[in-house]
């Protein structure tokens, strides 16, 4: 998971990471540690991560994929 795209198309949107951790339903370490590539995302919180961040086909594929 290429980390830093992650976090750049969160922050663009202008979201927190607490922002993101509710909209996931998970706790704001959790969504941190995730975001962090310590622990990864399960199928259902990428796809919700596809849906709140409103990614391309290609932005899926270089965050996700690479």
């Amino acid at each position: 998971m290429n980390v830093q795209k992650l976090k750049g198309a969160r922050v663009a949107k202008g979201y927190t990471q607490e922002h993101m951790a509710e909209k996931l339903d998970i706790s704001t370490k959790t969504y941190n540690r995730k975001e962090l590539g310590i622990v990864e995302f399960n199928r259902r919180e990428i796809a919700k991560l596809v849906e709140i961040l409103d990614l391309t086909t290609e932005e899926i594929s270089e965050i996700f994929l690479i």
